[in-house]
C-alpha cells in the first residue's frame, strides 16, 4: 500500500520506505510523520510474509522492521530480505531493546538498531538523511 509519493517525481530518485510492524498505531504514525518528506514513497506491511513480498515487488529501499511480527522473528529474515533487495537498508525499529537482538540484528545485516520508546526521532533523522541523499544520486 502506497501512503505517500510526489506525483511528477523520478521514481529512481525516490526512497521507497516500507514500514513493517504488527501495530496498525505504529505503521499508521510513522506513515504520516514521514509523508511530508520529500523524495519518498511510503508503503506498509504487518506480517514478514507481506515484506517479503514488498520486497520482492521492489517497494523497499529501505525497511523499517519490527523484530516480532506475528509470522516470526524478523532478525531471522534479514539475510533472506537482503539477498532479494541488495543495497537495501534496514532499520530495526522494536521495543524489545536488548543487547542480544541488537547483536543479532546488526550481525544479520541490518544498518540500524533503534528503541522505538526513546529513539523515534533517530528513526525519522535517519529516514530524512537517506531521503535527501535519494534525491541527490541518481540510479
Amino acid at each position: 500500500m502506497v501512503l505517500a509519493g510526489r506525483s511528477g517525481h523520478d521514481q529512481s530518485m525516490t526512497l521507497k520506505v516500507l514500514i513493517v510492524d504488527d501495530s496498525e498505531l505504529i505503521r499508521a504514525s510513522l506513515a504520516s510523520l514521514l509523508e511530508p518528506i520529500q523524495s519518498i514513497a511510503v508503503h506498509t506491511a504487518a506480517t514478514l510474509a507481506q515484506a517479503l513480498e514488498s520486497v520482492r515487488r521492489g517497494l523497499a529501499t529501505l525497511l523499517i522492521l519490527d523484530v516480532h511480527l506475528p509470522d516470526g522473528n524478523a532478525i531471522q529474515s534479514i539475510r533472506t530480505l537482503k539477498q532479494l533487495a541488495p543495497g537495501m537498508q534496514i532499520a530495526m525499529f522494536t521495543n524489545d531493546v536488548n543487547e542480544f537482538n541488537r547483536k543479532k540484528s546488526l550481525g544479520a545485516g541490518a544498518d540500524w538498531f533503534f528503541d522505538k520508546s526513546t529513539e523515534f526521532e533517530d528513526l525519522l533523522d535517519v529516514v530524512r538523511k537517506q531521503a535527501a541523499l535519494s534525491s541527490t544520486i541518481p540510479t
